[in-house]
């Protein structure tokens, strides 16, 4: 199986793209202040150590030569030493600049200067307690004023950013990226409400429209989205006022040919038109409730699911019918009493007339029933079971109109199930027959 690394969810998108960029510009910001920090720090330090070598310069100058060995044992300590080499050594030069500036800040010619960077004594903490905060140790070698060679070797303090300073950054970042997803809930929770509420749309166009308010892009969409609703709210009971209206006025003239047909002598010719027009009645009425599946008015209420189909299988078993019903008691369904009604006796119905019998279970599954009704039949080619649900498919042989069918009846059954956030779905059964499975929510 495919892995599929980026979220389906918008929100969880949104909210990762926005986490990435706090995250990332942080780590960026505390770089930049890292490397700005430390140039700085060098910079101060190497302007300490050669303030500081310039004022030993400046205070072993004022002293005779006899007194300048305890003077600099006196102002000696860990970072600071001084000493009196032989002769000025070459001293390989580090700064130019710094030179001419630690030359200038003792009064003496550029040339006469040697100043170099060295690389930090060996940290030992025994020694020097805070040894892990010392950065570049500098030296400067030149003449007294009165020619004696003097070194002086000094080490700058490093403070650095410790860990600790992390904290602040941390709980900076968890902060932004809390506001970040609080920010990303907002912004796409009018998105959800109206997915919710075109979810139902399709069970039920009467609902209540959306609330048209919030920021200016959202009251537009919702007053967009509850005018597509009214819209088809609309035109819906426009075709079905106009289909009523057609079946209603249709039936003065079937009702005048039905008069007509009791004139005809021949008998075979009136039975054959009066087959006929009985034809044309049922599928102007299956038309009718067809698209008034379409449109589902009435109100869900708690119902006995399982009081309900033991009282239609006895009906059925009281017209002479071999219908059995099994399964658990007491299940109670919030539902539209007489569309479930239609679509188990549309089920019940079709069983018998093609399978000759109709054997109907009900259980719970979880979060779900199940209400399954299977006959004896030969069944249904794969192929058509999903065309079976569509309106006005049609199978050849038993399942043809000559056996009354019109092709509606199971997808009068279809509409009404998914008008209650269910689904009917069709199947050939291990040990024969065709079995329909209704699943509606508990």
């Amino acid at each position: 199986m495919q892995l599929r690394l980026i979220p389906k969810s918008l929100a969880v998108r949104i909210f990762f793209l926005m986490a990435g960029g706090i995250v990332a510009a942080t780590f960026l910001s505390r770089w930049v202040i890292e490397k700005l920090y430390t140039d700085e720090l060098e910079r101060l330090g190497q302007t300490s150590a050669i303030e500081r070598i310039s004022d030993v310069v400046r205070v072993l100058d004022t002293l005779p030569r006899a007194d300048r060995a305890v003077a600099a044992a006196g102002i000696s300590f860990e970072r600071l030493s001084v000493s009196f080499p032989s002769t000025v050594g070459g001293a390989g030069e580090f700064d130019p600049m710094l030179r001419d500036k630690l030359a200038r800040g003792i009064r003496r010619p550029p040339g006469k200067v040697r100043f170099e960077a060295l690389a930090p004594q060996p940290c030992t903490p025994a020694a020097v307690p805070d040894c892990d905060d010392l950065a570049k140790r500098f030296a400067a070698e030149l003449a007294l004023a009165d020619g004696q060679p003097v070194r002086v070797e000094y080490t700058t303090r490093w403070v650095k950013l410790g860990d600790a300073d992390w904290v602040p950054w941390v709980i900076g970042i968890v902060m932004l990226v809390v506001l970040a997803w609080l920010s990303v809930r907002i912004a796409t929770r009018p998105l959800r409400a109206m997915a919710e509420h075109a979810a139902g749309l399709g069970r039920d166009l009467q609902r209540a429209p959306l609330d048209e308010d919030g920021p200016t892009e959202v009251r537009d969409a919702a007053h967009a989205f509850n005018a597509m609703q009214a819209q088809i709210r609309r035109q819906i009971d426009e075709r079905t006022q106009m289909l009523a209206a057609i079946a209603h006025d249709l039936k003065t003239p079937l009702t005048r040919m039905r008069l007509r047909l009791e004139l005809i002598d021949d008998d075979a010719l009136r039975g054959k038109l009066g087959e006929d027009v009985s034809a044309m009645q049922t599928l102007i009425n299956e038309g009718l409730d067809f698209a008034r599946s379409l449109d589902a008015q009435e109100q869900a209420q708690r119902i006995d699911l399982s009081a309900m189909l033991d009282t239609l299988c006895e009906d059925a078993r009281d017209s002479g019918q071999a219908v059995q019903f099994s399964g658990d008691a007491g299940i109670v369904v919030p539902a539209r009493a007489n569309a479930l009604r239609r679509v188990f006796l549309n089920l019940i119905d079709n069983a018998v007339k093609y399978g000759g019998s109709a054997a109907v279970s009900v259980s719970r599954e979880g979060a779900q029933i199940a209400v399954r009704v299977r006959d004896s039949g030969p069944g249904i080619p794969p192929e058509h079971l999903e065309d079976v649900l569509k309106p006005y498919y049609r199978l050849e042989g038993s399942r043809s109109r000559e056996t009354g069918g019109t092709g509606l009846g199971l997808a009068i059954a279809a509409n009404l199930v998914a008008a209650q956030s269910g689904q009917l779905r069709l199947r050939n059964h291990p040990l024969g027959g065709l079995e329909a499975e209704v699943r509606i929510a508990a």
